[in-house]
């Protein structure tokens, strides 16, 4: 029997590895490395730079990255007319993203994510006519700042009229928190900032750049958008139920699969006679890091454990220095700075259990598979994407949403309790590889291929 041909796919994503390697950049560079391995021809365009160039468009460059095509296309969204319009629908992507696909053939289109590209991206897939599939790796199509997240950091479930997204925005600014405060009724607000966001000679000034969002416009856009992609993924039920609640469309589950190749370098934990807590990822203010800081603190365990914070401190270089100080003098808590795969292994050899606190829903945490692989509990958020892959006093412990006190309770118990890091590791379920999810995504490549 004949072999059946390769197939031609473009994977389209806001960012890649090595300049950005949060968890979506690596799942897409992974998936695109494993279909690769399938005998797919593979693409990956991207945005390289976001921010940075002396025009919006910078151009565009080609390489081979890790055995991969890919195509950055570099932009600086501040240099645009109508620079907030850019932030989510791009005409000069769509356009060269035209021409692109008019010069090409491929089989299949499928975006792992649209927020520095713009939905533009969809559009022209669709008028080329070509199987389109769209993956959720965050909530961009509801919400700007992509995590569900107030100003005032408490959730956002997504059911918001325009002027509460502009309004949550907005307040992210000390000048617009002073101007809120003049007392007028919340409807004249709304319509004066309303009517300001549709005028660029405004919307473009410093201080009001990212801010002052058409949000009427964008929450218009988003609706018709999403009803273009032949197949929309969610590899979370927080993220497809909640898109479930706001969206008229079906959405799928199918879980991420994951690049294991790095596991051949993991030989097992290293002795130590201190319990090994470990924090890797982003530091960021949604994360919770200050979280975990402060409960290892309250906790009072210093003296049987250590605590290692792995991530760029460069990322949010004012949250970095509110932890540097929030650490103090500590003698076992340590920031480690950047890490990366290639060193992940030796990483998760020294720690004996990962904490992710973050305290917004999280998707599906591409940090948690990692310390599963390697058979290390997990204490995390109970919420969202974190508590679908923790099971309670099972494979690791849940804490309370942004309660340190809580988390400190869960970090006694781990230093504590005799044999509790052995049974929640006993249980820890195997992890669900690319070349799983890659039998599960050729079902629906054919599907729509014919």
């Amino acid at each position: 029997m004949q072999d059946k041909p390769s197939k031609k796919i473009l994977l389209v994503t806001h960012f890649l590895p090595p300049s950005h390697t949060a968890g979506t950049e690596q799942y897409t560079l992974g998936l695109g490395k494993s279909l690769q391995a399938k005998e797919y021809e593979v693409t990956i365009i991207c945005a390289e730079d976001w921010d940075k160039g002396e025009n919006y468009w910078n151009g565009v460059t080609q390489e081979v990255y890790d055995g991969l095509t890919v195509y950055r296309i570099h932009l600086n969204w501040k240099k645009a007319n109508n620079s907030n319009r850019m932030l989510y629908d791009s005409l000069p992507v769509e356009k060269w993203l035209d021409k692109f696909l008019a010069n090409s053939r491929f089989d299949i289109v499928h975006v792992t994510s649209t927020y520095s590209l713009g939905v533009g991206i969809l559009r022209s897939v669709k008028k080329a006519k070509i199987p389109l599939i769209l993956t959720l790796t965050d909530f961009w199509f509801l919400c700007p700042s992509l995590q569900l997240l107030r100003n005032d950091l408490n959730l956002c479930n997504g059911n918001t009229t325009a002027w509460q997204c502009q309004s949550c925005l907005m307040n992210r600014s000390n000048f617009f928190q002073r101007m809120h405060k003049i007392s007028l009724p919340d409807s004249v607000h709304a319509r004066i900032w309303g009517t300001l966001s549709h005028i660029t000679q405004v919307t473009d000034k410093r201080g009001f750049r990212g801010l002052l969002l058409n949000m009427d416009e964008r929450k218009k856009i988003m609706h018709d958008v999403f009803t273009l992609p032949d197949i929309v993924i969610s590899p979370s039920i927080i993220v497809r139920d909640i898109f479930a609640k706001n969206t008229p469309r079906p959405v799928i589950l199918l879980n991420h699969g994951h690049d294991l190749s790095w596991l051949d370098r993991y030989k097992g934990k290293s002795n130590s006679d201190k319990i090994r807590i470990g924090y890797l990822g982003q530091i960021l203010e949604i994360k919770g890091v200050h979280i975990l800081v402060e409960a290892f603190i309250k906790s009072d365990i210093g003296a049987k454990a250590r605590l290692d914070i792995w991530g760029d401190h460069s990322a949010n270089l004012a949250y970095t220095k509110e932890l540097i100080s929030l650490i103090g003098n500590h003698e076992t808590i340590f920031l480690q700075g950047k890490y990366n795969k290639k060193n992940l292994a030796s990483i998760l050899a020294n720690i004996d259990v990962v904490v992710v606190p973050s305290i917004w829903y999280e998707n599906a945490p591409l940090v948690i598979q990692e310390a599963f692989a390697t058979k290390t509990p997990v204490i995390t958020t109970n919420l969202g994407g974190m508590a679908e892959a923790v099971s309670h006093e099972v494979n690791g412990l849940l804490f309370e949403r942004n309660n340190s006190e809580d988390l400190a309770r869960q970090l006694l118990r781990i230093v504590d309790e005799q044999g509790l890091l052995k049974k929640l590791s006993d249980a820890i379920p195997q992890i669900k590889s690319f070349d799983d999810e890659i039998l599960e995504l050729d079902k629906i490549y054919d599907q729509l291929t014919g």
